[in-house]
């Protein structure tokens, strides 16, 4: 790989931690408040999300301890694979209740798919099969 492309994926790697951090911090503390959901159904999908009284303080922990890792390089794996429904439901969302906001999660899901292909020796461990388990034998 050349030095290009080992820098790329370095600032690549920077951005994605620095932004689940951002959005980790804010779901914490709220110190920056996000557009208003501009139709009925993601209204709805955010109120009750928010009326639930966890999912974003939770989901906030997932960030920032994630993108902590990924910031430090430390079980970037691991952090990719929590990651991965958070990203999906992110672009899900965008691309059926917030259309004309789909660019930036698809840019988020390319960078996640990047990385992951980085750590692709890693993560193949959680593709191997493992053995099935010996029947059990009765005594008696």
């Amino acid at each position: 790989m050349t030095v290009f492309a080992h820098g790329l994926l370095f600032a690549l790697r920077l951005a994605f931690g620095a932004w689940f951090v951002f959005a980790g911090l804010n779901d914490l503390l709220h110190f920056w408040t996000p557009p208003a959901p501009s139709t009925p159904q993601s209204q709805i999908f955010m109120t009750g999300l928010a009326g639930s009284g966890f999912v974003f303080p939770v989901l906030g922990v997932v960030y920032l301890a994630c993108g902590l890792a990924v910031l430090c390089n430390r079980y970037v794996a691991l952090a990719l694979v929590v990651l991965a429904a958070p990203t999906v439901v992110i672009v899900g969302y965008h691309a059926v209740m917030e259309r004309h906001l789909l660019s930036p999660g698809l840019v988020l899901l390319a960078v996640h798919l990047l990385l992951a292909w980085q750590q692709r020796a890693t993560l193949a461990a959680l593709l191997r099969p493992q053995p099935l388990l010996a029947p059990v034998r009765r005594i008696g």
